[in-house]
């Protein structure tokens, strides 16, 4: 069974902050749901669409802007892929 582990020091960091705290709400629900999927790292917009629906392009763009996510498209599918998922 896989972990979404998140560090302890996330807190300290320069790349959430940039983010901002509803982005990082968005990333950790992410995180959470990529490591039950075993997506490797890739989250669809429409998964991201159901947990903020209004907003899940905007966040997502903070979470790029951050360095934390990056564009991705997967099997035709447009999303994000984890910065160092792996």
């Amino acid at each position: 069974m896989p972990w979404f582990k998140v560090d302890d020091k996330l807190h300290g960091h320069k790349k959430p902050r940039r983010a901002g705290v509803a982005a990082m709400g968005l990333w950790v629900l992410a995180g959470s749901w990529a490591a039950a999927d075993l997506s490797d790292g890739f989250v669809p917009e429409s998964v991201c669409a159901q947990w903020a629906p209004k907003d899940y392009r905007k966040l997502g763009g903070a979470l790029v802007a951050a360095g934390l996510w990056s564009a991705h498209v997967k099997d035709g599918e447009a999303g994000w892929l984890f910065h160092d998922w792996t």
